[in-house]
């Protein structure tokens, strides 16, 4: 739980329930306030009736506690309880009350926004048509490596080269890049034709590469 300070007094939380004695010293300490009168209150355990009636089927803790000794001593109690005493105090202390459990709750909420990844920068570049080719080309070796290294690697193995753990490697561990890669490629070169008679015959190979395959055909 995120601290809450009222009137510059720090409002101590126990078991996801606030210090109602803070709250009643940070009102101006009237005893006619204290925690314990508005507990007895009717209205308030009506309240409490509510509250704990709609989290019958949670696992949450309960509305509030009165504690007589230890180091938690005193009357604790959740928000609604917690702003429903700062109503019967004063309408003014209400207000204030309520405001800093609204700043609390913004600050929790962009601690959660912080928290987010950001967004993945995108980058702008400009190629010539003979760039894109080579890129698409530059796939198509790739992928006819990957291919390669399949179909050698059992021969390897069957052989007990020292190598065949390499080859393998290369015939199976870079396999999502061939399929990011191939969308990636798809989609910039998307606006142009394979055509059989030009270097953009490359593309019939890159459209018409299945993403879902593991045996790759060289």
């Amino acid at each position: 739980m995120k601290n809450l300070t009222i009137s510059k007094t720090s409002i101590r939380t126990f078991e996801n329930l606030y210090s109602l004695n803070d709250l009643h010293f940070a009102s101006g300490n009237d005893p006619k306030h204290r925690p314990n009168q508005f507990i007895r209150l009717d209205q308030t355990q009506e309240l409490i009736k509510e509250i704990e009636y709609e989290n019958s089927d949670a696992q949450i803790c309960a509305s509030h506690k009165s504690l007589r000794t230890g180091i938690n001593k005193g009357t604790w109690a959740c928000e609604e309880l917690a702003l429903a005493y700062a109503t019967w105090i004063s309408p003014k202390f209400h207000l204030v009350v309520l405001r800093a459990f609204i700043a609390m709750h913004k600050g929790e909420v962009k601690q959660q926004q912080l928290a987010l990844p950001e967004p993945e920068k995108k980058h702008t570049f400009e190629f010539t048509e003979y760039e894109l080719q080579q890129l698409a080309w530059l796939w198509f070796a790739f992928k006819r490596g990957v291919g390669t290294f399949q179909h050698v690697h059992k021969a390897f193995e069957t052989l007990g080269s020292n190598i065949s753990g390499q080859i393998y490697g290369q015939a199976y561990e870079y396999l999502s890049v061939l399929r990011s890669s191939n969308q990636i490629l798809n989609r910039i070169t998307k606006e142009f034709e394979a055509d059989p008679m030009s270097n953009w015959r490359v593309l019939k190979h890159l459209r018409n590469f299945d993403p879902k395959a593991v045996k790759i055909d060289f």
